[in-house]
């Protein structure tokens, strides 16, 4: 089957165009919001993509092929958890593929045994006592980030990405706005990315490949998830609500809402303030995609600290990477040039 593949440094992905289709339930979705879709299936199942699909070899899949009855099955699980989440959640995506596959075809059904025996009385979990207000926590922040406002100036950064099979590759970014070149190395070679708000190229030795609408929306959000997050973005709604371990921090949980569709949970070092890492929780039809940045190894550039190691991961882990960087410049100048189409 013949499919169109986007193959970029910041987004590598294959969708399926829209006469290739043979979409029953999820209906009315972009190629990307399908394939997200897709992806949160697959994780809860702890599959790969030919656990329902037909593929013709290694690398090619016949997406409309019904032939296999896990494909059917599918359809029916889908239409079952909209069902239980309309009749009982308002709709709201509360029931997900993951609340009972946890990673297994086989549905968690039954209780483990032996069982300990569990306390009595049962544990009620509580909010930890002394814990900051939002606006003490994101004064810290601001304290601690330094001149928040270069954080989104025009910037350059360079260094290695390293993707999720453990290769890295040297990796150039120019940001100016909402206008972003990437140059780097993927599957098929030299490869570089130049978008502009609504518009973008990928140029690979394949040639130059105008970017689809709907392919854009998806660098946006990746290319916001390797951003820090500038103090004055976290909403007013933002509550904390508890304490965490993140690996050798101590953090503050905090949660916030950032439109009807958008939630997010963010993780601030107790000690330094800095942020260690955001999870974006985006509603989609069968559950919440989660996206998880994790931040690290802060270092002071020009006044500004900023995180040298940032880490994404998505449901779809070749969407997601690691950028160790070896030099910052923020208020960069940066030539219009740059963000010019590819030829």
């Amino acid at each position: 089957m013949r499919k169109m593949a986007i193959v970029a440094i910041l987004l590598a992905c294959s969708s399926v165009q829209a006469e290739q289709k043979n979409v029953q339930v999820l209906t009315g979705l972009t190629d990307y919001q399908l394939q997200r879709d897709m992806d949160l299936m697959r994780a809860a199942l702890g599959v790969n993509c030919d656990f329902c699909h037909v593929f013709t070899n290694a690398t090619t899949a016949d997406f409309p092929n019904d032939a296999k009855q896990t494909k059917r099955t599918a359809r029916r699980m889908i239409e079952m958890v909209e069902q239980i989440n309309q009749a009982n959640f308002e709709g709201k995506p509360a029931v997900s593929c993951m609340s009972c596959h946890r990673g297994s075809t086989d549905p968690v059904s039954l209780p483990l045994l032996p069982q300990a025996p569990a306390p009595f009385p049962t544990p009620v979990r509580t909010r930890p006592a002394n814990l900051p207000t939002r606006e003490q926590l994101v004064a810290k922040y601001l304290g601690a980030i330094g001149d928040a406002s270069r954080l989104t100036a025009p910037r350059t950064l360079s260094g290695m990405r390293e993707s999720v099979d453990g290769k890295s590759t040297p990796i150039e970014v120019q940001i100016s706005g909402d206008k972003l070149h990437v140059t780097g190395t993927t599957r098929v070679g030299p490869t570089e990315q130049v978008v502009t708000g609504t518009t973008g190229w990928s140029k690979t030795p394949n040639g130059v490949n105008e970017i689809r609408a709907d392919i854009l929306d998806a660098f946006h959000e990746l290319a916001a998830a390797y951003e820090p997050l500038p103090p004055e973005s976290i909403p007013a709604n933002a509550r904390v609500v508890n304490t965490e371990k993140i690996g050798d921090h101590d953090t503050f949980v905090v949660v916030a809402r950032i439109d009807d569709h958008t939630r997010e949970r963010l993780f601030f070092d107790t000690t330094s303030g800095l942020l260690v890492r955001r999870v974006v929780l985006r509603q989609t039809d069968i559950g919440e995609a989660p996206q998880q940045t994790d931040f690290d190894d802060y270092r002071d550039v020009g006044g500004t600290k900023y995180p040298f190691y940032v880490r994404v991961s998505v449901a779809d882990p070749f969407l997601g990477a690691a950028r160790h960087y070896s030099d910052v410049h923020l208020g960069a100048k940066i030539d219009d040039t740059s963000f010019a189409p590819l030829k």
